[in-house]
């Protein structure tokens, strides 16, 4: 992929990270966005942002035991993560490194050569200094699991005062997890609906602070001026009331676990995927020796096997 020497796998059955086209969340979506056009001036724009925001704070910590995440009260729509990627960018552009570990998204393996350059280091080659920023999604993008070392490279971080974003894209398709955000070198923790629910193309994210920190996202999220896609929140919040934050996991863990066996790989904490370690699929590596598998354009019938 252009600027990451990551492989572009989304042209295969296996590759990319894409939502389930679940048919109950696909029906619901759809009846959303045609109640919101039929419905729009009933709306009041706070009381519909301010609504989705709190609802979606309450609802991706709901089935997993995060520690710290009462703390994070100031909250912004966001088109996806990335957008709060960028804002992260912009306030840390003059940080000694940036920092990112090996198969992380790779739009930050991008941003790294557009903008910090020499001022770079992975994660896992050296250790956390003083003028570091650090990116590191939780689950793993390349894993679907928490990084093993993740307490660790915080408490590092918390030593060198080195500012944190915490990338939770995945959490709602996961099962299981245990993860502490009372760690003051935490800036930043945002999610995404774009795996979760089939509005991967509708850009729907949240960014939650602990301080308040004024930069474009709140000046854009600001009451009564609300400069982002309202109907997105309220399809968002309605979805979230009607589907709770385990459904996607819960209902197919099985059809994972089933998959893994006949596949021969080890199911992810992440339901949608599977990973290679034994190099069944050493085509699907992208830059370690893991192979991540994505289930979801298979079984809801967009790619075939």
């Amino acid at each position: 992929m252009v600027h990451t020497g990551i492989k572009n796998l989304k042209g295969k059955p296996f590759g990319g990270a894409y939502s389930i086209h679940d048919q109950d969340t696909v029906r619901c979506k759809n009846e959303l966005i045609q109640q919101y056009i039929r419905d729009e001036k009933l709306f009041d724009p706070d009381v519909t942002k301010n609504e989705y925001l709190q609802r979606f704070k309450e609802w991706m910590f709901s089935t997993h035991k995060i520690n710290g995440g009462e703390k994070y009260n100031h909250l912004c729509y966001t088109n996806g993560t990335t957008e709060t990627f960028s804002q992260f960018y912009i306030r840390y552009r003059n940080a000694k490194r940036l920092r990112i570990k090996k198969g992380d998204y790779f739009y930050h393996a991008m941003m790294q050569k557009l903008w910090y350059g020499n001022r770079f280091a992975w994660l896992d080659d050296d250790e956390i200094r003083e003028g570091d920023v650090l990116i590191i999604s939780v689950p793993f993008a390349q894993t679907g699991n928490v990084p093993k070392d993740l307490e660790h490279v915080l408490d590092e971080c918390d030593k060198q005062s080195v500012p944190v974003l915490i990338d939770m894209a995945y959490l709602n398709i996961s099962h299981g997890l245990e993860v502490n955000l009372d760690h003051p070198c935490i800036e930043y923790v945002t999610s995404s609906l774009s795996k979760t629910f089939p509005v991967e193309l509708n850009r729907i994210g949240i960014r939650l602070q602990k301080e308040k920190f004024e930069d474009q996202l709140y000046v854009i999220n600001e009451d009564g001026y609300n400069y982002i896609n309202l109907l997105n929140c309220y399809v968002a919040k309605n979805l979230m009331d009607k589907f709770p934050a385990d459904y996607i996991s819960k209902k197919y863990l099985e059809k994972q676990q089933r998959f893994c066996a006949e596949m021969d790989l080890t199911p992810s904490k992440c339901v949608i995927f599977g990973l290679d370690t034994k190099n069944k699929f050493p085509e699907y590596k992208r830059l370690d020796d893991t192979a991540r598998l994505c289930f979801s354009r298979v079984w809801d019938g967009r790619m075939l096997p």
